[in-house]
């Protein structure tokens, strides 16, 4: 999902593709990124038809058949965006109008297979306590909510922004806070004894990457050809 990851004229582009592709070239190897839907890409790495997953939060289920970096790609608040003519409920930062939709009577839109971090997580997976409707991707939810179909779309701060932008760009987006949760984002490899070898080097080079002050400049410039994309 952008700004990390997303196609343009058939290429992947995005913070975290770039981040990657940095990393990894530095350590001597070539990378090739494949764009597919989310699930089907975990369950290909699971299978070893894969080598790794881009931009993968950490969760229990998921630490039996992934090796996990340490080092995350990015972290960012995990939220609700509710419709962009509700603005008023943004003024309350207390949490009231944030949990006031997500129990209230009219639906959440939910991505399959889709994790929003340790809170929502709990919470979606306690059937009956909130009213979902499930979606193929987070884009068909933001679709939804633009329709009045769903009263909110849970998701990371920087990807509701980019997503209303590239479906409703004269919008602004209504983000209630305050975030559920602060979550990172990371490198999943295939669980192999080098692909484990493979996840420790690309630890020890995103972080003197971080440090040195590059990774910030990849964000910047990341973040700059995304703009340019937007305005094509």
């Amino acid at each position: 999902q952008p700004p990390w990851s997303y196609l343009h004229e058939g290429q992947p582009h995005g913070a975290a593709v770039d981040v990657a592709r940095a990393v990894l070239r530095r350590l001597g190897r070539n990378v090739e990124f494949v764009v597919m839907p989310f699930n089907r890409g975990l369950s290909l790495v699971r299978q070893g038809k894969l080598d790794a997953a881009l931009t993968v939060y950490r969760t229990p289920e998921r630490e039996q058949f992934l090796c996990y970096t340490t080092v995350p790609l990015y972290d960012e608040d995990v939220l609700l965006m509710v419709h962009p003519d509700d603005r008023q409920l943004a003024n309350d930062t207390s949490g009231t109008a944030r949990d006031a939709i997500l129990y209230g009577d009219k639906p959440v839109a939910v991505a399959l297979g889709h994790s929003y971090g340790p809170t929502l997580d709990a919470i979606l997976s306690r059937k009956g306590l909130i009213r979902t409707s499930s979606f193929y991707s987070l884009q068909e939810g933001v679709q939804a909510l633009l329709r009045g179909e769903v009263a909110a779309v849970p998701g990371a701060e920087p990807t509701l922004r980019a997503l209303l932008h590239r479906i409703a760009p004269a919008r602004t987006p209504v983000l209630l806070r305050p975030p559920y949760d602060y979550v990172s984002a990371y490198m999943a490899f295939a669980p192999t004894a080098e692909n484990a070898r493979m996840a420790a080097d690309f630890d020890a080079t995103l972080g003197r990457m971080r440090a040195s002050g590059e990774y910030t400049r990849i964000l910047a410039e990341a973040d700059r050809i995304l703009h340019a994309h937007q305005g094509q």
